[in-house]
């Protein structure tokens, strides 16, 4: 289990190389939505980056060590990632549900899910910290037992959904992955 002082390490790190991120903080309905993943109402658009040629990891299963997660896929391909935030503040299930049925219309399969606890304890560590899922800086998290994360695939693209909710707004951030292959 990762340590009280190296998760905050973590969390100084990635914050710390934000400013050398080229991630922008967006208005109201800048960057862009995926066509098959309608926006959650009352979402706006907070930090976006565009589709380009990436390496990504995608949790497949509940994460006790961010540095060593278990489930894990390892995806090259065009990767976009959107940070959402909604005020005021729902709750995380209304936020998965609308995803996980747009998802599900646009023909892809659930391959994953989970809340609070079954998430394990550094799955957002692993998501927003590390920096080999969300950019460093671009998604910003709050971390407590509110956290539902869910990963949903279509031949070789993949979309992953991370919602965590506090006293005033709900934060999602999204990642597609269109054409993902296994690095050789």
């Amino acid at each position: 289990m990762m340590s009280t002082f190296l998760r905050w390490s973590l969390i100084v790190a990635g914050t710390a190389s934000a400013a050398a991120t080229p991630v922008a903080a967006l208005g109201r309905d800048e960057g862009r939505d995926p066509a098959f993943l309608p926006r959650f109402a009352g979402a706006e658009i907070r930090r976006y980056r565009q589709p380009s040629l990436d390496e990504i990891v995608i949790p497949t299963g509940a994460v006790a060590d961010a540095e060593r997660p278990a489930s894990v896929e390892l995806l090259h391909g065009e990767v976009a990632h959107i940070d959402y935030r909604v005020e005021p503040a729902v709750a995380p299930l209304a936020v998965e549900q609308h995803y996980r049925k747009a998802l599900q219309d646009a023909g892809y399969g659930i391959r994953f899910a989970c809340r609070g606890a079954q998430c394990g304890p550094d799955m957002g560590v692993l998501i927003l910290n590390s920096g080999r899922v969300a950019p460093s800086g671009l998604a910003n998290g709050i971390f407590g037992d509110q956290i539902r994360v869910l990963v949903a695939q279509r031949g070789r693209d993949w979309v992953l959904m991370h919602v965590n909710v506090g006293p005033q707004a709900a934060l999602v951030y999204v990642a597609t992955v269109t054409d993902g292959v296994a690095p050789q």
